[in-house]
């Protein structure tokens, strides 16, 4: 059994936004792949919290979901924390986990 994720109130926004995004410009075959991925990747997590690519920062991960997009988590005993999702083609310079 894996590990608990838990989410932050930042990253659930975070998606939100891209599947309006993703919606509007794509429509609702591009949200379902796109969510897909993530739940996949949040099941890879769970069971395998170290597959995340280190940081700057020693306690945070980040890992790829999809072309463009990051899932940056903690882990946190028995529980990984969701702390910020990504988007690659936004301005670097607002990423506080670069």
């Amino acid at each position: 059994m894996g590990k608990r994720v838990i989410w932050k109130t930042k990253p659930k926004l975070q998606v939100r936004e891209i599947e309006t995004y993703l919606r509007a410009e794509f429509g609702a075959k591009a949200v379902d792949n796109f969510l897909d991925k993530m739940y996949a990747k949040l099941e890879q997590i769970s069971n395998y919290p170290e597959i995340g690519r280190p940081t700057r920062f020693k306690t945070i991960r980040r890992i790829k979901v999809g072309k463009y997009n990051y899932l940056y988590y903690r882990i946190s005993g028995a529980k990984i924390l969701i702390l910020f999702v990504w988007d690659g083609r936004q301005d670097p310079g607002k990423n506080p986990y670069r």
